[in-house]
């Protein structure tokens, strides 16, 4: 007679002690492109490994949907084309069954003065222009997160160029999001020019279709100054600081994912990042975490 498969002690536990413990163990901590070849930056809490993923299928459960739970997901819509070079049309990240366990979104407009320097003749109209275009692709992508409950949107202009009358443009494209209902929209931090502060910034995203207020619409809300880093990390000074476009900047130009996607051509056979531990098909195909790399 077959032995039966032991129950994991962990499991004799109420479910409650249990989260706990995978709180614990999915700390928080901003992990730049935790999908390999999908165009997500960075998410707000470490991804659990695949050791923790294989002790037994409905530890794998829950330790997953106690992950998405948590964790924040971040976009960022710039005209620096860094940002966008893994995943250009966010079609992986359509295909990825990581979309359809999503719950929480932050959706970062930024306007980076780097590029602007660099290319003089890049103007105002030329960015907003592009911010806008990938922020209405990514919106499009977004419809497809069945579980999205709470969109963080954000606002960071480094440019010093003014033109918020133009640059509020940008927003339009969360009119979709809106459209679909069942979302709550948030404001989350609004820095690096001195022109647009909270209140502005959040008249425009009224102008956007995001109502502000206590009815029936999406509720845009302040985060208190606690929650308002992009990792949710506390800020003492109760706003957005200049070291947040550093922080981008360093999410986009991520030298390990440069190595990883040159190891990838590098052995084509493979079809996968190389760097990234080989996961059961299993796990991948059931659970929706980690995604198959695309080739």
């Amino acid at each position: 007679m077959p032995r039966q498969r032991q129950q994991p002690p962990l499991l004799r536990l109420p479910l409650e002690l249990r989260q706990q413990i995978y709180t614990h163990l999915l700390p928080r901590e901003n992990t730049s492109h935790p999908l390999p070849s999908i165009g997500i930056t960075s998410v707000s809490h470490r991804p659990p490994t695949s050791a923790l993923l294989n002790i037994h299928p409905q530890l794998t459960d829950e330790i997953l949907s106690h992950f998405y739970t948590l964790t924040t997901w971040t976009l960022i819509f710039s005209h620096a084309f860094n940002f966008f070079r893994v995943d250009p049309d966010l079609r992986r990240l359509e295909c990825s069954p990581s979309l359809k366990r999503i719950k929480k979104v932050e959706l970062v407009f930024y306007c980076d003065v780097l590029l602007l320097r660099e290319y003089p003749s890049f103007g105002l109209e030329s960015f907003c222009k592009e911010i806008k275009r990938r922020a209405e692709r990514a919106c499009e992508v977004l419809m497809g997160a069945a579980e999205l409950s709470t969109v963080v949107v954000s606002w960071i202009d480094t440019t010093k160029t003014g033109g918020w009358g133009e640059k509020k443009g940008v927003l339009e494209p969360l009119r979709k999001l809106v459209g679909r209902g069942g979302i709550s929209f948030r404001v989350g931090r609004v820095c690096g020019c001195e022109s647009v502060d909270r209140a502005l910034f959040v008249e425009g995203l009224r102008e956007a279709g995001v109502k502000v207020d206590n009815g029936g619409h999406p509720l845009a809300t302040f985060l208190p100054s606690a929650s308002r880093g992009l990792d949710g990390s506390t800020d003492e000074d109760g706003g957005g600081s200049s070291s947040d476009a550093a922080k981008l900047r360093l999410l986009a130009f991520d030298p390990k994912q440069d190595r990883d996607l040159y190891q990838a051509y590098q052995n084509q056979n493979l079809g996968r990042l190389s760097n990234v531990v080989v996961r059961s098909h299993a796990i991948a195909g059931t659970a929706g975490w980690p995604p198959i790399a695309l080739p």
